[in-house]
């Protein structure tokens, strides 16, 4: 799944584009697959471009595409993330790749608040001059 947006950045006076290719090896039906990692897509690419230019995108204007599927040989818990931006200045793109990630298929579950381990409370003892006074 490629995941997508593009916007002009008056600072730089270019176009930028930023894309993530991500990939995945599941089983189950294709629908329901798109649907999961077009979700967990979109919100880690916004999440990024937030992060890397300090841009907030709107989900509306993140486009996700599938390209063909091939079946996988094994299941993988993991998604593998190829990022690359773009700027278009004059005629031309120039590509400029950032290194690739990697995100666990399944969000991890945090624990409860109230299953924590809390340390001990210690009372300390009072002042000579505290206990005059009373």
């Amino acid at each position: 799944m490629t995941v997508a947006t593009t916007w002009y950045d008056k600072n730089r006076q270019a176009a930028i584009e930023q894309e993530m290719h991500f990939k995945a090896s599941r089983r189950g039906s294709i629908e329901n697959l798109r649907r999961e990692l077009a979700k967990r897509g979109i919100e880690y690419f916004q999440q990024y471009v937030y992060r890397k230019e300090r841009r907030w995108i709107p989900k509306h204007k993140i486009k996700a595409k599938f390209e063909r599927e091939e079946p996988a040989t094994k299941t993988e818990p993991l998604i593998m993330i190829d990022v690359r931006a773009m700027e278009y200045r004059g005629r031309e793109w120039k590509a400029q790749p950032f290194p690739p990630r990697i995100l666990p298929y399944v969000k991890k579950r945090r624990k409860p608040r109230f299953l924590k381990a809390r340390r001990p409370r210690i009372r300390r003892k009072r002042h000579a001059k505290s206990q005059r006074r009373r």
